[in-house]
């Protein structure tokens, strides 16, 4: 705050003498009639530290009233001053980062779940932007954000500087990780689990110890804290746990495939339970279907020839839900759900090859894409099973395998036509994980059928997404189902 020193306007030499200044000018009556020097030299400025009390005591000058901090009060009651509040730019830097990263991560507004009036039901908010926008952030959280956020602005911008910062971070979000494990107040803390599947991205993308084992281990991890809460709908109230949830059951579907390795979350209570009365969406209604497949795939490679029939039927079972939930959700769109355009119409990405299918498949929005790369990635693994049994001998007659040659045929060139809509840049980061397990069980099929055309582009596909800051992918392009990879 800037003032003036005084606040008289005399001149000098009437202050010396202590008599009434005119104020005339240039020289006021008093100098002239006495024949004195007139002294009328400019104040000098000076500047008033602001502190509290000097804002206080300005603002009662000038309305007598307090400042808006001040909390004093007459009477008998306590009286108390505040600082006023000062501006935190490291609260500022870290909301930056983490909106920058979120206009990375999250696809655009344009393929977005539309707000219509058709009363889709939506499957819930993303848990990554719940624990973003949460208004305070656990110290692990916290940690574990500014890491995963500084490494990739650093790797989109090149900044070498910050992506030390970053990894710097991301080793003491691993310390405050186990910290809070260790604690029992905050081991299954929704921001625990938060934390631990925002370290589990770090991973997928940064691959310190493996990407595939990274991930995994995370994942796992992640697995056995929510069995410890167990599958009361109680412990799934808020927002963000039921959505941490949601993003566990799927993420444990696509490992229990992966490892042909079944999870309890296939166990008909925590399917149900968890819930209570709220209504699930058409995501989480395809993981009911889905969590059931990991545990016939698993007996029927660790015991093969035991049980054919029932597996046979329970294969058949899997196949007819997954045919009713596709047709309920072709009732829940106002219009299809996805449709074909020629290949050369959608925005491809300058780093992604030129499709070999003439078309591709352009959808309602990102999730019902997800939702259906899914659908079909399951289709294949469920006729891949119910074809080895018909060549095996172990099918009832009538079943070629030829019929299910043909749905794994299919299924698999409608996800390879869909990579151009998930790999363009406004899908974000999200769009590429919706990609990744669906495309790996096409690429598996295309080479079982031979089609090396098809299985060379998907492959080239999944080894560019590394170039994109994504480890993942190229990591399994080569690996077969159910192997341990290192």
């Amino acid at each position: 705050m800037v003032g003036v020193p005084g606040r008289s306007k005399g001149c000098k030499t009437c202050k010396r003498r202590k008599i009434k200044c005119d104020l005339q000018e240039p020289q006021c009556g008093q100098c002239s009639k006495g024949g004195r020097h007139c002294e009328r030299s400019q104040k000098e400025i000076a500047f008033i530290h602001r502190t509290p009390q000097g804002l206080l005591r300005k603002g009662q000058e000038l309305c007598r009233e307090p400042a808006p901090w001040d909390t004093r009060r007459t009477g008998n009651r306590a009286r108390a001053t505040h600082m006023p509040p000062q501006v935190n730019p490291a609260a500022i830097y870290l909301d930056g980062m983490l909106s920058t990263f979120l206009g990375a991560f999250l696809p655009s507004s344009s393929i977005l779940p539309l707000t219509d009036p058709y009363h889709i039901p939506k499957p819930p908010t993303l848990w990554m932007n719940i624990a973003i926008s949460l208004p305070r952030h656990s110290p692990v959280l916290s940690v574990a954000l500014q890491a995963l956020c500084m490494t990739k602005i650093a790797q989109t911008h090149g900044d070498t500087a910050l992506l030390m910062q970053g990894m710097a971070m991301h080793g003491r979000a691993l310390r405050a990780l186990q910290n809070a494990i260790h604690n029992t107040s905050t081991a299954l803390t929704d921001e625990t689990l938060a934390a631990m599947r925002v370290l589990g991205i770090y991973e997928f993308h940064e691959g310190t110890m493996g990407s595939v084992v990274g991930w995994t281990s995370h994942e796992e991890g992640m697995e056995q804290l929510l069995r410890l809460r167990g599958f009361s709908a109680s412990q799934y109230e808020s927002e963000l746990s039921l959505a941490l949830l949601a993003g566990a059951r799927k993420s444990a579907m696509i490992r229990g495939l992966q490892f042909l390795k079944g999870t309890f979350f296939g166990e008909e209570r925590w399917c149900v339970e968890p819930w209570g009365s709220r209504p699930k969406d058409y995501i989480q209604q395809l993981c009911d279907i889905g969590l059931r497949l990991p545990c016939i795939l698993e007996e029927l490679h660790t015991k093969p020839g035991l049980h054919i029939d029932l597996t046979w039927q329970r294969c058949q079972q899997l196949d007819n839900r997954l045919n009713a939930w596709h047709a309920h959700i072709l009732t829940l769109f106002p219009t299809v759900p996805y449709w074909e355009q020629p290949a050369e119409r959608i925005a491809r990405s300058t780093d992604i090859a030129p499709s070999p299918f003439s078309t591709a498949f352009t959808f309602f929005d990102l999730r019902a894409a997800d939702a259906l790369a899914f659908f079909w990635a399951l289709r294949i693994h469920v006729h891949a099973a119910l074809r080895g049994l018909s060549l095996s001998g172990a099918a009832p007659r009538g079943s070629a395998p030829e019929e299910h040659e043909a749905i794994i045929e299919a299924c698999a060139c409608n996800i390879a036509r869909s990579v151009l809509y998930f790999t363009q840049l406004k899908s974000g980061f999200l769009g590429v994980h919706s990609m990744i397990f669906p495309l790996k069980t096409a690429l598996s099929a295309f080479r079982q059928m031979g089609w090396e055309t098809e299985w060379e582009w998907c492959r080239g596909v999944l080894l560019t997404m590394k170039s994109r800051g994504i480890r993942y992918p190229s990591d399994i392009v080569e690996a077969e189902w159910g192997e341990q990879l290192q």
